[in-house]
């Protein structure tokens, strides 16, 4: 399922074994149009108290984080808009993994991609990289898109001409830049696909010179191993 379907399955389990499961809250839970807004507050709260304790227990993953954060060269904006969403992110794995049972959740932008948000994206940077997997919590599993640097650039500008747009990253970079961009954000993936993997996360590796048939029937397989009653993906 997706991180906002399990927050709120979450919510509702936390609702009910918590004080606050009163018969009046089962009963305003029923009316869809408060429903929302209680399950909302109660994520909030919930992430507040559970990233309490996931900074405790992970107190070296988050000290590395602030280490790498200090050494970006991005500007202040760019550096604080990333640390806002690595943070969202570490919030709700931590409210999903105190409340949420035996289900599986797929992330989109789970903690390994985060890396990105709080890294420097350039070439030695690598000892940093290998520390930020080392101590991250461990997932069940990690799908690792690969891809050729010069696939990636090609891409890029072939979306910047066809709708003008470009991630902040990307902005004003010539192509030589670029290429030396992607490959070091490319290696980073690698060293942390290899770092999981050692750890004893299942990592499934695919290449995005493959067709999207192929590597979606790859992913396919993978899930049905964690998520059997979910159906295809």
């Amino acid at each position: 399922m997706s991180s906002s379907t399990a927050s709120k399955r979450a919510a509702i389990r936390a609702y009910r074994i918590t004080e606050e499961a009163g018969w009046k809250q089962r009963a305003l839970l029923r009316i869809p149009v408060l429903r929302e807004a209680l399950l909302a507050n109660r994520i909030e709260i919930g992430e507040k108290s559970a990233f309490a304790r996931f900074a405790a227990k992970y107190d070296a993953f988050l000290a590395i984080v602030h280490e790498s954060f200090v050494l970006s060269g991005r500007s202040q904006y760019r550096r604080a808009e990333g640390y806002y969403h690595f943070l969202r992110t570490v919030r709700r794995i931590a409210f999903l993994e105190e409340w949420l049972e035996d289900e599986a959740v797929l992330f989109d932008e789970s903690l390994s991609q985060k890396v990105y948000a709080v890294m420097p994206w350039d070439w030695g940077n690598e000892a940093h990289a290998e520390r930020y997997f080392e101590d991250m919590p461990l997932p069940t599993a990690l799908i690792h898109l690969d891809a050729d640097a010069d696939q990636v650039v090609r891409q890029v500008r072939e979306r910047e001409r066809a709708t003008g747009k470009l991630i902040p990253s990307h902005r004003g970079l010539g192509d030589d830049e670029l290429l030396k961009h992607t490959e070091a954000s490319l290696d980073i993936a690698r060293i942390g696909a290899a770092c999981l993997q050692a750890r004893g996360c299942q990592v499934l590796s695919l290449w995005a010179s493959e067709t999207p048939c192929v590597n979606a029937k790859k992913i396919n397989n993978l899930l049905s191993k964690y998520a059997p009653g979910e159906g295809s993906v």
